[in-house]
């Protein structure tokens, strides 16, 4: 079986023993409709920056962790991004910063794939004073309230 997948449709064609006798035919006719197909379809989607089903924040790239195993519930806004040098992401606790103010400095983090927090904090208070910074907030999905 063959299969390649273009903007959510997938394509598919099956290559089986009965018809071509062996493994190394049926590979070779696989391959060889697949090339066919990558002519015929739009170039594939890069993956950075794709917003994906599971992306729950409204931001790719930031997403909201809630933390109430302990006595106290934590709420932290991450930025991660491909090549971030934190494996973790960087994180911004909406206790501390305030829920809109957390996921605006991911949002920062995101977009500016760094993990400079001296640079983030100076930027979001320009940034605040910006209508974009408002657009910005409209985007989140999820409110720690």
């Amino acid at each position: 079986m063959a299969r390649i997948s273009r903007n959510g449709e997938k394509y598919q064609e099956n290559f089986t023993l009965r018809e071509y006798r062996t493994w190394k035919a049926a590979e070779a006719a696989a391959d060889k409709w697949v090339k066919k197909m990558k002519k015929q379809l739009p170039a594939a989607t890069p993956r950075k920056n794709r917003m994906t089903k599971r992306n729950s924040s409204g931001v790719v790239g930031v997403w909201a962790f809630l933390d109430d195993s302990k006595s106290n519930t934590y709420c932290r806004w991450y930025a991660r991004w491909p090549g971030c040098p934190n494996r973790g992401g960087v994180s911004f606790s909406a206790d501390m910063l305030g829920d809109d103010e957390a996921f605006a400095c991911a949002y920062l983090a995101r977009v500016n794939e760094t993990t400079d927090r001296d640079w983030i904090f100076k930027k979001l208070n320009s940034f605040k004073k910006t209508k974009k910074y408002q657009n910005v907030l409209k985007l989140k999905s999820v409110d720690f309230v």
